[in-house]
């Protein structure tokens, strides 16, 4: 791929909205901040105990009931997405959910998901 600079804002957009998008998840902006920051604040304590884990291995385990399409493109996008935020972070916002709670409050954001 081209560096950066030398690819124009709508290819940008475009790249993005292909592959990096929580456009399908059908909710408000502050849904889709807390399902990126419940999935980042369940992965940073799950890797206290297993370094190895991702955020895709949280979300596969969370939305275990998603179809073979989402879990290779939505739950993998959100996954990157994630994994990005989380990069270099140790504290993350708990939008008021008690961490046992987490996992369900994330899958009833997931659950949103609207592919059309």
């Amino acid at each position: 791929m081209n560096s950066l600079e030398n690819i124009s804002f709508e290819k940008l957009s475009k790249i993005y909205s292909k592959y990096f998008t929580l456009g399908y998840l059908n909710t408000n902006l502050s849904d889709k901040l807390a399902c990126i920051a419940l999935t980042c604040y369940i992965t940073h304590e799950v890797q206290k105990k297993n370094k190895k884990l991702t955020c895709y291995d949280v979300l596969l385990k969370v939305a275990s009931d998603a179809g073979e399409v989402e879990k290779n493109t939505f739950l993998k996008s959100l996954a990157a997405i994630c994994e990005d935020y989380m990069y270099g972070c140790e504290v993350f916002p708990d939008f008021g959910v008690p961490v046992k709670e987490m996992p369900k409050q994330l899958k009833i954001l997931l659950d949103k998901y609207c592919p059309f």
